[in-house]
């Protein structure tokens, strides 16, 4: 009767934590896409997670990177040209060794390789700036990110901290030639202007909200899985 009562009550625990959990999951737009793409997640997460795993990266980084980048849709072509999975473009799927960007695993190999060596960029940054950076110069681009922390140290802002390089990218649109000719002997950053530097902004944001929501339900199936073990 008390070993009854026992697995009564900790299946009402389980059933509470997967209903909070999946509440809090599916209460925004961010949520409902996650859901959507469920499956994809379920299919791909072995060959995310040995990549993520090589490179040191939490696969649920690099899962909410790809539901940001093409929504788990292997034969994504976005109009700049980028490819696949992980959004690739061209040259970088070359100098990747990437040879086919719609094959999914080659693609999520050769990205997760990528996004490492963005991360390795940025050693004077914490984690979760180096994170942030690194993302953004998988969407921006590298150029952009340096001629934005060369703004900040300019201004005498922080160039390893992400709000400081964020605010920092959207002063490299024309409207901020006074301020180029005082960073930039040619009055020009180095890499050009930057009019995408909003998206690339929100791309970060939206990549760290699908990561955090992953993190949290992840979170609460752990502690499911802890209560069914008892």
């Amino acid at each position: 009767m008390v070993k009854m009562t026992r697995r009564i009550l900790v299946r009402i625990i389980i059933c509470t934590l997967l209903i909070g959990g999946f509440t809090v999951f599916v209460r925004d737009w961010n949520g409902v896409r996650l859901l959507a793409v469920s499956p994809k997640i379920l299919k791909y997460r072995p060959v995310i997670q040995k990549h993520a795993a090589t490179h040191q990266l939490d696969w649920r980084l690099i899962t909410a990177l790809i539901v940001q980048e093409s929504g788990f849709n292997e034969n994504a072509v976005s109009p700049a040209g980028a490819k696949g999975l992980m959004q690739l473009m061209p040259e970088t799927a070359k100098e990747l060794g990437v040879t086919d960007p719609f094959e999914a695993h080659e693609s999520i190999a050769g990205a997760t390789r990528y996004l490492r060596s963005l991360y390795d960029l940025y050693p004077e940054s914490s984690h979760p700036n180096r994170v942030r950076i690194a993302l953004a110069s998988y969407n921006g681009g590298r150029g952009h990110i340096k001629d934005a922390q060369k703004i900040a140290t300019h201004r005498k802002d922080q160039p390893h901290q992400w709000e400081s390089i964020r605010t920092s990218l959207s002063l490299l649109t024309e409207k901020d030639k006074k301020l180029h000719s005082e960073v930039w002997e040619a009055g020009v950053p180095p890499h050009g202007y930057f009019r995408g530097y909003n998206e690339t902004r929100q791309y970060v944001k939206r990549v760290i909200e699908y990561y955090d929501r992953l993190c949290y339900f992840s979170g609460i199936v752990r502690r499911a899985k802890s209560f069914v073990s008892l």
